[in-house]
């Protein structure tokens, strides 16, 4: 469950972040059952306990799936069952179903839904099977196949997908050819771990992002833990992650403290945030 943009949906509470300067409140939508919830740039997305699929918000281009591209002010059934998890970008959404296959839609100006074509859908479509889990960047997409391989597509100007180019992709490339066990996407740069506790990043890194302690942009993954990672999370343009022991790491963009070390010092380098007893983690556009 998480937000990669600055724009917030928390359907839990039914309070409406738009942006920093507004704030909406509305009475709760779900009252019960609810299972994961996906936040994009103006609209959201969230599963039922059985599986079914809900989007409310903007759909100007097609995002919410329901075969439309008129923005919705209350939610909308996407899908009616075996929806185990989603994932929202800027303007599109991955959807993961219970037999492996992946399906995207949305905005695909650059290919981000990974159907082969630079097409809009206001409709799911299947863009891969054998998937076990996903991550929707800005303008890319990511996704881990049941063999442990990581396969990325849409933008990637600035090395994203990790395939070593900075060639958009319109249909997926293989960015890792086994072991990987999760995957996060940032605004632009990219997140996985490794069976062995393994943090590789790619992408963006103007402001240290990526964690190697430079702010070069890579277009192949680059080691940043060696071991002991269990988690990792991507802000628009900050990381996060944690270790077996429970303590809590961050690095990048801290002009607004969203690191929480106390500073507004961007870092290239990752810095401890909490010693101990953090279990999950979840970024924001700037916090």
């Amino acid at each position: 469950m998480r937000s990669a943009f600055p724009v917030l949906a928390c359907l839990l509470t039914g309070s409406f972040f738009i942006n920093p300067q507004f704030v909406f409140t509305a009475e709760p939508v779900i009252a019960f059952g609810f299972a994961e919830l996906a936040a994009g740039n103006g609209f959201s997305a969230y599963l039922e306990a059985n599986g079914s699929l809900y989007a409310v918000g903007n759909n100007q281009h097609g995002q919410l799936g329901d075969g439309t591209t008129t923005s919705r002010h209350s939610p909308v059934k996407v899908m009616d069952a075996n929806v185990t998890a989603v994932a929202a970008g800027y303007a599109h959404s991955l959807f993961l179903k219970v037999d492996g296959t992946l399906w995207a839609t949305g905005w695909n100006g650059w290919g981000q839904l990974g159907d082969g074509t630079t097409t809009n859908r206001n409709s799911p479509v299947q863009v891969a099977s054998n998937v076990v889990r996903i991550a929707a960047g800005g303008y890319h997409s990511l996704y881990e196949k049941a063999d442990g391989t990581l396969w990325s597509v849409g933008i990637n100007h600035i090395g994203q997908l990790g395939d070593g180019t900075a060639i958009r992709q319109t249909s997926p490339v293989e960015a890792a050819d086994a072991n990987v066990t999760k995957v996060s996407a940032g605004r632009y740069h990219s997140l996985f771990l490794k069976n062995n506790g393994s943090l590789w990043a790619m992408g963006y890194n103007n402001a240290g992002q990526l964690g190697d302690g430079t702010t070069d942009r890579r277009s192949s993954p680059v080691s940043i833990a060696d071991a002991n990672v269990t988690a990792t999370e991507a802000g628009d343009w900050h990381s996060f992650f944690l270790k077996n022991d429970g303590s809590l790491w961050a690095v990048g963009s801290n002009g607004y403290g969203q690191l929480g070390d106390g500073t507004t010092t961007n870092r290239h380098t990752p810095v401890q945030i909490l010693e101990a007893n953090v279990t999950k983690v979840s970024a924001g556009g700037w916090h």
